[in-house]
């Protein structure tokens, strides 16, 4: 499977349900609000991107996941998600702009799985960590 393993999604999501909404920037009436949610057992994903509120981003998410165990990852207010895997997992994470989201996801993926540390640092790869897909809303950084 190339994104990875049931038991590896399980011990990154229990370590995101805690904190998975993390705001790139502070909300105003002009926020615009994303989403990543991700299905475990299919491993299929779902993005929404410039939602007028949190929770139209994440139903949206969910809802272009498609699948039933699907579950939002993360969701931000005016900034970029990133959604990293290696074979023993997933992890989402957000920033301002496109390279603090990926570097606080590989971050994310590494405390889970430390190999996946190795890619973020210009390691020749025995990780395998890679980006799958980075949401930027349109007035991010």
């Amino acid at each position: 499977m190339s994104v990875m393993n049931k038991v590896g999604f399980a011990l990154v999501a229990s370590g995101l349900a805690v904190g998975s909404v993390f705001g790139a920037g502070s909300a105003s009436a002009a926020g615009q609000f994303a989403a990543i949610a991700f299905s475990g057992q299919t491993v299929l994903y779902g993005v929404s991107v410039d939602e007028p509120s949190d929770e139209a981003a994440q139903n949206a998410a969910l809802a272009n996941c498609g699948q039933d165990d699907c579950q939002v990852l993360i969701s931000w207010a005016n900034g970029c998600g990133a959604l990293v895997e290696n074979n023993e997992g997933v992890a989402a994470a957000s920033g301002a702009n496109r390279d603090e989201a990926e570097r606080a996801a590989f971050r994310k993926l590494a405390e889970h799985h430390p190999t996946a540390l190795l890619a973020n640092v210009g390691s020749a790869d025995p990780s395998g960590a890679k980006v799958v897909e980075v949401v930027c809303t349109a007035n991010a950084r």
